[in-house]
């Protein structure tokens, strides 16, 4: 049974992340996907657990993820400090603190965190939890799956065999 949380964003201790790296050491990319992260909870399948929390901070120039919406989970982030830019299906939106944004699981949802200030923006991420997913980025023409055993693949969107291929 999972107990009682209570966290203060100024006293949470942030882990450094960069995809650009992580996924693509030698090359260079256009966007700079790197953000500080904390995971107030981090579910583990059990099933108790309904909700991802994190708080993220994104540097001045900086960008959270490529441009994509999920197919069964819903996000909701609320801007605890500076400002942005919110890239969604509907064109750019300017995002400053207090605001709150809730992205539905379908192509209505599509989107990106963009920091163009010249401060950090922090924000709150709220997540359903949900045992599988699927992640389109539709610049890309590709799909992530995830699915709750660890399986994590990326596929390009056109990349189609027959279903009965291989039987």
């Amino acid at each position: 049974m999972r107990d009682l949380i209570v966290m203060n964003v100024k006293e949470a201790s942030f882990k450094d992340n960069n995809l650009n790296k992580y996924f693509d050491p030698n090359v260079e990319h256009k966007h700079l996907f790197e953000f500080k992260n904390c995971k107030v909870t981090n579910p583990n399948g059990s099933g108790e657990e309904k909700l991802s929390v994190s708080f993220y901070i994104l540097e001045p120039g900086k960008e959270n993820y490529p441009y994509h919406y999920h197919s069964s989970i819903e996000e909701v982030f609320y801007i605890i400090s500076g400002k942005g830019t919110l890239k969604t299906i509907k064109g750019e939106i300017e995002i400053k603190e207090g605001d709150i944004i809730v992205m539905p699981p379908n192509e209505n949802g599509a989107h990106k965190i963009i920091n163009t200030s010249e401060n950090q923006l922090v924000y709150l991420d709220i997540d359903t939890e949900n045992s599988s997913d699927v992640v389109f980025y539709p610049e890309l023409e590709k799909i992530l799956v995830k699915a709750k055993n660890g399986f994590f693949k990326t596929y390009k969107i056109n990349s189609d065999i027959n279903y009965l291929d291989g039987e």
